[in-house]
């Protein structure tokens, strides 16, 4: 039986992973390329060789969540690279290299699929040279990419929740401490390097503002201040100490004090306005940020 392929999903459909043991996203950052982000859970059904992934020149960056002791990965069906891997350990390939792979243990993994047009446009995009190549010793346990993989890893255990602004700049931090870290070509100056003006950070809260029940992305709220994804993500936290991500987060939260102490609404009606996927959306995020659920803070206050 055939699977349903996504993009950015070749590791996945070369071990043969369904719908359940996979979860395949793809950013909307850069208005001609895509970039994937796959978590993979990988069982016993799957130890063995993997089906050859077809050449394409396409970055793969895996990140082991849990310890690997073996892992045998073959080029053009010769021996490439055989070793364990610990967890959050990585490992950078080109598939442009014919891969396959012998699977020895059950294992779960942060695949983060980057064509070289997406890495081109993201440099370019950013006023930065472009990466001929990457590439890290496997193995490399690099604190950055563990803390992005952290971040990202609760995510995926709640895709509902998972919003395109948030995905956007994930991928935009990846691509930049890729091209920094593992880049054959060091970056250069960038083109601009301030914040955003006065009237470009308001414009850009208005937005997300006014279209906080909506899954917008970073590259909606760019076009609305008429710059690159990359310079505003960058210039946007330069000028408020967020990204826009938490940002918004903040002002739905904002919103949703509003509504808890001005209205009857239920808590269920007050995260779908706010744009949370459900209550427990909301009262988590309210804990996090508050330190409080939202019926005992309005209790307390209402009472």
């Amino acid at each position: 039986m055939n699977r349903k392929r996504t993009y950015g999903d070749a590791i996945a459909h070369s071990l043969g992973l369904g719908l359940d043991a996979s979860v395949t996203l793809a950013t909307r950052s850069l208005p001609k390329s895509q970039i994937g982000i796959s978590r993979l859970s990988v069982g016993r059904g799957q130890l063995g060789m993997t089906a050859t992934i077809p050449p394409e020149d396409t970055f793969i960056v895996a990140i082991y969540l849990t310890e690997v002791k073996r892992h045998e990965l073959l080029s053009r069906g010769r021996p490439f690279l055989t070793q364990g891997y610990a967890p959050y350990s990585m490992r950078i390939v080109n598939l442009v290299n014919e891969f396959s792979a012998y699977i020895t243990c059950p294992h779960e993994t942060l695949v983060f699929y980057i064509p070289r047009a997406s890495l081109n446009e993201f440099t370019d995009d950013s006023g930065l040279r472009r990466i001929a190549s990457l590439a890290c010793v496997p193995g490399t346990t690099d604190p950055v990419l563990k803390h992005l993989a952290l971040s990202l890893q609760s995510a995926f255990e709640r895709p509902s929740e998972i919003n395109q602004l948030f995905l956007d700049y994930m991928a935009l931090a990846i691509c930049a401490h890729l091209s920094e870290a593992f880049g054959e070509s060091k970056a250069c100056a960038p083109v601009i390097k301030g914040g955003l003006t006065t009237r470009q950070a308001e414009r850009a809260k208005e937005f997300m503002a006014a279209h906080c029940d909506k899954d917008v992305s970073l590259l909606d709220v760019a076009k609305e201040c008429g710059l690159s994804r990359g310079y505003f993500a960058k210039a946007f936290k330069t000028s408020t100490g967020m990204s826009p991500h938490q940002w918004r987060l903040n002002y739905r939260i904002d919103k949703a004090k509003v509504m808890l102490l001005e209205t009857s609404s239920s808590i269920a009606e007050i995260a779908a306005i706010c744009g949370f996927a459900d209550q427990s959306h909301l009262t988590r995020v309210f804990a996090q940020l508050v330190g409080d659920s939202p019926a005992n803070w309005r209790r307390q206050r209402c009472s």
